[in-house]
């Protein structure tokens, strides 16, 4: 969750009554990066930040009936990114809604459909028509990654014992197609070591292992390694990644140079790549040619040109809390706006906009609420 969003939610919340929330649109927590963005006059900045933790309460007029979708067991009819969400065991993907069967915690869309988890780990796969246990992430890890195009997913599972392991999951044939030992890195699943999944694009899924951030190729079968553990510098305390990867997009790299004095994002082919950074950022999420990027420097936020560097931040006007959350296509971004905090819920307009035109439509509306609610984005916010 943000802590802006915290905070208004919170300090809201101790203002009023406690509102009636009906228990069928409640759903457990979930937790993802966020875009963020406090209206202000002139053109102000949108960003990645923290995520939001909120309920959302679908307005019954602005919703169309449950839609089964596709055939039983067809594979490409999701191939089209949407702005989208989902309350309690419903996702909705554009215009349409889904009832899955099972509350959604984090979800992740693919070209065949929707992989999400249940408040308890278990990892879910619907197709249009219905939904099967396809695996599990155990509470611990609860997150996913997909690409903007593609059948792959992947999590770090739990082993018997307890060992965190990486899966890579088809969801057009159904199939498990890579597992791996995850028990390498430095520190701990609970800090910058250990297992974790930074993303999947073009059939290849990075994560880390004992050397480093890898890369792992589905169609060959190969793992490179891409950069390598380092000794910490003086100040930091354990080791960090040289540098650390923010996102993966048409085989173009975020990443982020940390060190002591600092960090600055850069977008490259390789780790090693001799480009300029950007004015400013700590995290980043790239659209899908990598065309542009948008980034969160505290409370500052940006979208920028990859290849220019140049601000081509779109203006949202209206709000007084905005939030990017993924992007449609290369050009269009997801946005999550709260149109009204003054309130004990708060009504929020979910939006497509334009990069670098500007213009947004809106795509659906919910109540907001001091619950939580899923974003299509893999993770899940407390």
């Amino acid at each position: 969750m943000t802590g802006l969003l915290h905070d208004v939610l919170r300090d809201r919340a101790e203002e009023t009554p406690a509102p009636y929330i009906d228990p069928d649109l409640i759903i457990g927590h979930a937790e993802r990066r966020l875009w963020r963005r406090r209206a202000t006059t002139g053109v102000a900045a949108l960003a990645v930040a923290g995520l939001v933790a909120a309920g959302a309460t679908a307005l019954p007029d602005l919703f169309p009936e449950r839609d089964s979708g596709a055939p039983a067991h067809s594979t490409g009819g999701f191939t089209e990114r949407k702005v989208g969400f989902a309350v309690g065991d419903v996702i909705h993907y554009g215009s349409r809604s889904f009832s899955v069967g099972a509350d959604v915690a984090s979800y992740v869309q693919t070209d065949d459909g929707f992989v999400f988890t249940s408040p308890d780990g278990d990892v879910w796969f619907f197709d249009g028509t219905g939904s099967e246990q396809i695996g599990s992430t155990g509470k611990k890890y609860g997150y996913l990654r997909a690409d903007d195009t593609g059948s792959l997913v992947a999590w770090v599972t739990l082993t018997e014992d307890g060992a965190p392991q990486y899966v890579v999951y088809d969801t057009n044939t159904r199939s498990e197609v890579r597992v791996d030992d995850a028990s390498a890195g430095p520190g701990s699943a609970d800090d910058i070591g250990g297992a974790y999944v930074y993303a999947v694009d073009d059939g290849a899924a990075y994560w880390r292992n004992e050397d480093g951030i890898v890369r792992y190729d589905w169609a060959s079968g190969e793992i490179t390694l891409l950069t390598q553990w380092r000794e910490a510098e003086e100040g930091f305390d354990g080791e960090v990644p040289t540098p650390d990867l923010l996102d993966v997009a048409g085989g173009t790299l975020a990443f982020d140079r940390v060190g002591v004095d600092g960090s600055t994002i850069r977008v490259g082919d390789s780790f090693d790549a001799d480009v300029p950074a950007l004015p400013f950022g700590w995290r980043g999420l790239l659209s899908p040619a990598a065309t542009y990027i948008a980034v969160e420097q505290g409370d500052e936020v940006a979208v920028f040109d990859t290849a220019t560097q140049d601000e081509v931040t779109p203006t949202v006007d209206g709000y007084p809390f905005l939030s990017f959350y993924g992007w449609v296509d290369d050009d269009t971004v997801m946005v999550f706006a709260i149109k009204d905090l003054g309130g004990s819920t708060y009504p929020a307009d979910f939006l497509a906009c334009d990069v670098p035109a500007g213009g947004c439509d809106v795509v659906s509306s919910a109540e907001v609420t001091q619950g939580s609610f899923a974003l299509p984005v893999g993770e899940k916010v407390d």
